[in-house]
């Protein structure tokens, strides 16, 4: 990789026109500029080629290179509308844009199949704005409702997990340090696997609570993302280890826009 030629320079990347994540891109692409000709999304992330590449020349890893979707996105914008599409899915290129693959991404052989979602409901997936202060990135495909109440949820859901997000506003101009103390006073007593960290403009307060669902859930994930503009409170339940690192990712991704 370190010997390639990209076709732009560092300079001329236009920050900000895609995820950041990382994808999959061949030299077609990135080295001769030719545009995305077929795109798909695995559970590794995106792949993009050009469509015209044999077998054996994408059988060849140096004529792969790991960049940012935002690269590739710079490279040719045309794939820009379809990159909200969740897992699974798969475009060729048709004259200025993009038709779906009906046949979806290719899969490995035995490759196990992704949990079904509800296809009532959105599916979303990468960065999600929350409010007009809240972002986070959802790891993976998930269902989206927003739940309306006293106050207003947002609700991302796939088989094994559910995360319940409520922002909370701060009109009383409350400091963080102080906004902190006191949602801190609402954590169970119960409650154990405490963790406290600062990152992404936030401070982030986690536990962990079992709660005697009486189903196959583990003990579910509460806590708060504390900021300026107020927190956000959270619940996250999960059936496995797996689903708890999903219900972690998705915490750590929470930050403020201001």
């Amino acid at each position: 990789m370190a010997n390639k030629k990209f076709r732009l320079s560092g300079e001329r990347i236009v920050p900000g026109l895609a995820p950041e994540e990382g994808c999959l891109a061949t030299d077609r692409i990135t080295v001769d500029g030719s545009p995305a000709g077929y795109m798909f999304r695995d559970g590794w992330g995106w792949v993009f080629t050009a469509g015209d590449e044999d077998p054996t020349y994408l059988a060849d890893r140096d004529h792969l290179s790991v960049l940012s979707v935002n690269v590739i996105a710079n490279c040719d914008r045309s794939i820009v509308p379809y990159l909200q599409a969740p897992c699974g899915s798969a475009f060729i290129r048709q004259g200025d844009g993009f038709i779906e693959d009906p046949e979806g991404a290719p899969r490995v052989p035995d490759e196990p199949v992704p949990p079904t979602l509800n296809p009532e409901f959105p599916v979303v997936n990468g960065h999600h704005e929350l409010t007009e202060d809240w972002v986070l990135t959802v790891p993976e495909p998930m269902n989206f409702r927003i739940d309306r109440g006293t106050t207003s949820s947002a609700v991302f859901w796939r088989p094994g997990l559910t995360a319940v997000l409520t922002p909370w506003g701060n009109p009383k101009n409350h400091a963080p340090a102080h906004r902190l103390q006191q949602v801190t006073a609402h954590v169970s007593p119960h409650g154990y696997d405490h963790a406290e960290w600062s990152a992404n403009g936030a401070h982030y307060l986690t536990y962990r609570l079992a709660e005697g669902a009486g189903d196959e859930r583990l003990p579910a994930l509460y806590g708060f993302a504390v900021s300026n503009p107020g927190h956000v409170q959270l619940a996250l339940y999960f059936d496995s280890g797996d689903d708890l690192v999903s219900a972690q990712s998705l915490v750590r991704s929470i930050k403020t826009q201001r």
